[in-house]
């Protein structure tokens, strides 16, 4: 299976496996003292192994062979491969013309790549969007234009799967991402400020939703955490989230909470960290 079929199968069936409740995302950043540091948004999927090899077990033959099978049908292909998978996909080598989009933002491309592990024999399943970022704008920028940079992984007619993960126009993924905010992330001499990213219609929508509507989204992400980590480059002297917690050695800092609660605006991630010089 092409690394890419596998990469757009992954995505898709992000929407179509969450009913497991089984998917934890996590956002972690290290900081370096000059600005630049690497930005991770991991979706953790391990704990969806035993219900895609139990779809493997009794999925059957592929029909047509594996690059005309239906997403539903590479990913059960993908589990059903006992040997473990480990590779990256680097945005940079996507199409030229594709690329152009990013034409205002000269070597952003060079930044960005996502890592791909899958190994059932150890339960692991995990899927990195990763940005070796300059300064806080190439965060914000990565937000803004997460949905292109997904779809933007695959080729030809294959990045269409990706309309499968599509509610509303809008891809779920990129509901976990913000998506409408002016300003994700800013760094102030010593001061990482970091502000919510759920945008207040996309809050709204949930929390007015059916009762039945309520329900399935509780059955697909009831279970699902969020998680924030901030590797700093010195001791936290102060920050503004209650909830938040610092490591022993008061240079990481760690929330976490539901991931239907940040949907739905209820669980905060924003915060304003003083640290020291070392």
């Amino acid at each position: 299976m092409r690394l890419k079929n596998i990469l757009i199968t992954i995505l898709a069936a992000i929407s179509l496996m969450t009913f497991t409740g089984c998917i934890d995302i996590i956002e972690e950043m290290t900081l370096r003292k000059n600005g630049t540091g690497n930005y991770t948004m991991r979706m953790d999927m391990s704990g969806m192994i035993g219900m895609m090899q139990m779809m493997s077990e009794f999925g059957g033959e592929m029909e047509g062979g594996e690059e005309n099978g239906t997403p539903e049908d590479l990913f059960k292909n993908l589990m059903a491969n006992e040997e473990a998978f480990d590779s990256t996909v680097y945005l940079k080598n996507a199409d030229p013309e594709l690329l152009a989009q990013f034409s205002d933002n000269p070597g952003f491309a060079e930044k960005v790549n996502i890592h791909i592990k899958a190994d059932p024999a150890e339960n692991e399943f995990l899927l990195d969007f990763n940005v070796d970022f300059r300064n806080m704008d190439d965060l914000d920028y990565f937000f803004k234009n997460f949905d292109k940079i997904a779809s933007m992984m695959g080729e030809g007619d294959e990045s269409s799967e990706l309309d499968m993960m599509s509610m509303g126009g809008a891809s779920p993924l990129g509901g976990i991402m913000g998506g409408g905010l002016t300003r994700y992330f800013d760094l102030k001499k010593r001061t990482l400020i970091r502000r919510d990213a759920t945008p207040q219609e996309a809050s709204d929508e949930l929390k007015n939703m059916s009762g039945e509507e309520r329900q399935m989204m509780e059955m697909m992400f009831g279970d699902a955490s969020y998680k924030v980590i901030y590797n700093l480059p010195g001791k936290v002297k102060k920050m503004t989230s209650k909830d938040a917690t610092l490591s022993s050695d008061k240079k990481t800092v760690m929330l976490q909470g539901d991931l239907m609660d940040y949907m739905t605006g209820d669980f905060k991630v924003a915060n304003i960290i003083q640290f020291g010089r070392k």
